[in-house]
């Protein structure tokens, strides 16, 4: 007896450094070891399940008049099932289900599946005029159409002109749940998710010295004086979780943190330790000659990082994807701005307003 005793005190014992092991890996890695990431991995990559349906998807698009479109519905896949299941175009629900109940994932046929998604979304394409393949704008319009269904292109034009932006969808998405009593409804930036697939777009130019490091956005806070914490270092924008973000100018990619967990953030995550911009989560920094001055911009709680320390990168390039990892309560994109001073965050030393480089839209008080 005395021998077994013994013998699990030594187990007991032998295990004690891989449980605090473990403990201090959750510490430093945001507190959970499940990644979660319904977006994306890198710029427009496709998964091999979703490619594998490429040869068939151009034979259904051919049949339907929809060939050019073939990356698209691919993209649309991506965000709605990665290809898997028996309804890899989700669209159990639409309109031209005739064979199976409307209900979700109620289609049995993968081919039929995507038979259904191809035609729901040509009427998406021509109720939102769409022109071609790279009508952008308009695309996006059809696109939310297909998320929400075909009644929000419809209230896009009687009340936003029929243009789309994330203020849009997040309004007729608030709308909706509240008159169908529901915690939500659709998807606002659903969008701007598969647009990231759509690989034909990975690369945004504007106008201006500085342009937005997101395609659409909505200012979650601003630079200056708050309620929150006293004051706010930089500015805070959002445009879904993983939408990418773009280098507001010609820059050096000066340093890079990556191994923090893309969704784990928290009020007092201080993902990665032992660092300069500790609680910055993943993030990218830029070393931007401007003029005489030497900048440098951190961008903040990103999900994932596409560039590599001393990269040199153009303005409009991909650098990576919004996140909520890090001292973060909710998936944003922060963005700080220090002029002469690479290691400076949360402190006045050369602390510039982003708005005052940045085009952005009106920032609320």
């Amino acid at each position: 007896m005395l021998m077994k005793v013994m013998s699990r005190i030594l187990i007991l014992a032998a295990l004690v450094p891989l449980i605090l092991s473990l403990f201090f890996l959750m510490i430093i890695f945001g507190g959970s070891f499940e990644v979660k990431n319904d977006m994306i991995d890198q710029p427009a990559a496709l998964s091999p399940l979703v490619e594998s349906y490429r040869i068939k998807v151009q034979e259904i698009a051919e049949k339907h008049e929809m060939e050019e479109y073939v990356d698209l519905i691919l993209s649309v896949m991506q965000v709605e099932s990665g290809g898997a299941g028996n309804d890899p175009m989700q669209s159990s629900e639409c309109q031209f289900n005739t064979k199976y109940p409307r209900n979700p994932n109620a289609i049995m046929d993968p081919i039929y599946s995507i038979e259904v998604g191809i035609m729901n979304l040509k009427d998406c394409l021509n109720q939102a005029n769409v022109k071609s393949f790279d009508d952008i704008e308009h695309i996006k319009v059809a696109l939310s159409g297909y998320n929400f269904g075909n009644g929000f292109i419809e209230w896009l034009k009687q009340n936003h002109e029929g243009k789309w932006s994330l203020e849009a969808t997040t309004a007729f998405s608030s709308m909706m749940a509240e008159k169908m009593g529901w915690a939500a409804y659709g998807d606002p930036p659903y969008a701007n998710k598969v647009m990231n697939y759509y690989s034909q777009y990975t690369f945004i130019v504007g106008d201006g010295e500085f342009i937005m490091p997101l395609k659409d956005y909505i200012v979650t806070s601003a630079f200056g004086p708050r309620s929150l914490d006293g004051f706010h270092y930089g500015l805070d924008l959002s445009g879904g979780y993983g939408a990418l973000i773009y280098a507001p100018n010609d820059a050096k990619v000066y340093r890079i943190s990556k191994h923090c967990a893309p969704n784990g953030g928290f009020l007092g995550n201080y993902c990665p330790l032992y660092n300069f911009a500790s609680g910055a989560g993943n993030y990218v920094q830029l070393e931007v000659k401007f003029k005489d001055k030497l900048l440098y911009m951190i961008f903040m709680h990103m999900s994932d990082v596409f560039v590599e320390e001393g990269q040199l990168i153009k303005k409009g390039q991909v650098i990576g994807a919004q996140g909520h990892s890090g001292n973060s309560t909710g998936s944003h994109l922060h963005i700080e701005v220090h002029e002469n001073c690479d290691q400076c965050i949360s402190t006045e030393n050369g602390l510039i307003d982003p708005s005052k480089l940045l085009q952005e839209k009106e920032q609320p008080k």
